[in-house]
């Protein structure tokens, strides 16, 4: 949660204290190190709301804070405006856009909202009080004591306020302004002559992908049939050798001899190692298929980690010199989601970082991120992953070799199987790693799994704009496909380059983007957008991202989606809900 930081305030009683206001905004703004267009942006809010306090409330005051994060880092400069007048009528009228005045009353008001990034108004009888944030990108530290006391020292010394001279600087700005709008409004027509022109071989391409994304989808039935039908297949002869193995080695037929018995052991071992490379055949083929049924039921999370500490607890002494430790939670939390298929991803983490860990510890523990999800750390101090093979680990069948571990029992489909079951449990699986070091594996999934099926909301997607910037023409289609019920308009760029001029005359609601593009890459593509249009961006990769990647892009966007969970398209549409919904209700 942000904290905030008092700078100065100031108390408006006549038409100067409203210019006072203004000036004082876009001097704070400026010290802040803002853009020219950010700082006209912030004192034409300022003055707007200023001179609605003195003309429908006769006096009122301003407080400037700084925000910051938990951090520490200054993140947005904020202001409250307060005032003890008859309120404001019709105010949700006036905020959307609805309400007609003959005087243009509300004018003003909503053009504040407009240019805040947050925005929050309280009114009654009473007085209103607004809330509102301009947010600094990137965040940067916060000034110091000193540097905030001198500059506060210099706003105080500041001389009386000059109305002509504001009205001077006021139209500097407005003749900047305009000319940004006459460029935009440039780049728009060129990109609509651009898009008139390419529009027939785009439907062309639709009707060749739309035939080639059916063979594919062909093609992954009949893979996840032949798994699925394999697989049951082998189980009943795997049950048999089972259960023959029990029954010798039971001496119902009488005593084995020492030998006898030796074999038979092989024979229960290899069969055992058989079983379990079928069922995670048949449930990752099932888990890819779509077909894994997610049963939902309530537990407690101590009870849970007191299960995942019997099983590590019965592992460990398998391995001796690994110290296993599953750490129980400062407190209790309701969980509703599939406890089985939970247990499978930790049983699986755990194993896992107990076998690559030749001596040292393995340590699982849960925090809650917050009120709706939590997250289940498994880490260990065993032989790490090097970077480049850190994405194939969640490969099927694949094995990173190890020196110094010559032999490790498994099927390389642990890690795989994982990562599709947690997206099962609209979760998500990530792991950071150092060679040598050891590996640390991180679950996030929401503390209750719910089905979000609302087609009646989806409604409200209709006409929003979303602008798919991907190099790879089928992931387009698909994306393209997916939102097609929704009566979305798309915009398709193939390169960064070709998004450059689609960002700025379109500025999107919604934008997709992949983070391997063939000229600049998507990151690179992302730092080069302003804030506003950070809170526009899904991140969109098949790149298996660890923590670290995604600590680093996670303020640069509203949310970063994996193209291979097993349930993308509703994932996608839940995300481009949220964030259309997040931009509708803001402030």
């Amino acid at each position: 949660m942000n904290s905030r930081r008092p700078l100065t305030s100031l108390t408006i009683r006549d038409e100067v204290d409203v210019v006072a206001c203004r000036q004082c905004a876009k001097r704070i703004a400026e010290w802040l190190g803002m853009s020219r267009l950010e700082q006209i942006r912030v004192a034409t809010s300022v003055s707007e709301l200023a001179r609605n306090i003195y003309q429908y409330a006769g006096t009122g005051s301003f407080q400037f804070q700084l925000e910051m994060d938990e951090r520490g880092q200054l993140v947005a400069l904020g202001f409250e405006a307060r005032d003890k007048g008859p309120g404001i009528a019709q105010i949700d009228a006036i905020l959307d856009g609805s309400y007609v005045s003959a005087t243009g009353m509300g004018v003003g008001l909503r053009g504040a909202h407009r240019l805040m990034d947050s925005f929050q108004i309280d009114t009654g009888p009473a007085g209103t009080r607004i809330s509102a944030a301009k947010r600094l990108h990137p965040p940067r530290p916060a000034p110091s004591d000193a540097s905030v006391c001198a500059f506060q020292d210099a706003l105080a010394h500041e001389g009386t306020v000059d109305p002509f001279r504001e009205i001077q600087v006021q139209g500097e700005e407005l003749m900047l302004t305009n000319a940004e709008l006459m460029a935009k409004q440039q780049e728009l027509e060129a990109t609509n002559l651009e898009l008139a022109s390419t529009n027939k071989g785009v439907v062309a391409l639709y009707s060749e992908l739309e035939k080639t994304a059916q063979d594919l989808q062909e093609a992954s039935e009949s893979k996840s049939r032949f798994f699925s039908n394999m697989t049951h297949e082998f189980r009943t002869p795997i049950n048999i050798i089972e259960n023959m193995s029990k029954l010798l080695q039971s001496g119902a037929d009488g005593t084995l001899n020492a030998e006898q018995r030796k074999q038979v052991g092989f024979i229960s071992d290899a069969v055992s190692e058989l079983s379990q490379l079928v069922n995670e055949l048949l449930d990752l083929a099932e888990a890819q298929s779509g077909r894994m049924d997610v049963v939902p039921g309530a537990f407690g999370l101590v009870d849970f980690m007191l299960q995942l500490r019997q099983f590590g607890s019965a592992l460990s002494t398998r391995y001796p010199k690994v110290d296993c430790q599953v750490h129980l939670p400062d407190r209790d939390l309701p969980m509703n989601t599939d406890r089985n298929r939970l247990f499978q991803i930790l049983r699986n983490l755990i194993s896992n970082a107990i076998k690559y860990t030749p001596q040292g510890e393995v340590n699982v523990r849960v925090f809650q991120t917050d009120e709706h999800c939590v997250e289940f750390l498994v880490e260990d101090t065993g032989i790490g992953i090097a970077e480049e093979h850190q994405a194939q680990v969640f490969e099927e069948f694949c094995r990173i070799r190890s020196p110094g571990l010559t032999h490790i029992e498994g099927t390389g489909l642990g890690l795989p199987l994982a990562k599709r079951l947690a997206g099962l449990l609209k979760g998500d699986l990530s792991l950071s790693s150092t060679l040598g070091k050891g590996s640390r594996f991180f679950v996030r999934l929401p503390c209750a799994f719910e089905h979000q099926e609302v087609p009646s909301a989806r409604a409200g997607l209709k006409g929003t704009t979303v602008l798919v910037i991907d190099d790879n023409a089928a992931d387009r289609y698909l994306v393209g496909r997916a939102l097609q019920p929704l009566d979305v308009v798309l915009i398709e760029a193939d390169t960064a380059r070709a998004s450059i001029d689609k960002l700025h005359a379109v500025r999107p609601d919604v934008i997709l983007l992949d983070l391997d593009l063939p000229d600049i890459s998507g990151e690179d593509l992302l730092e080069s957008m302003d804030w506003a249009m950070h809170q526009r961006v899904i991140v969109n990769t098949a790149k298996a991202l660890g923590e670290s990647d995604r600590e680093r892009l996670a303020p640069m966007c509203h949310a970063i989606l994996d193209k291979s969970r097993p349930d993308y398209n509703e994932a996608l549409i839940e995300a481009i809900e949220r964030l259309v919904w997040s931009h509708a209700h803001e402030g």
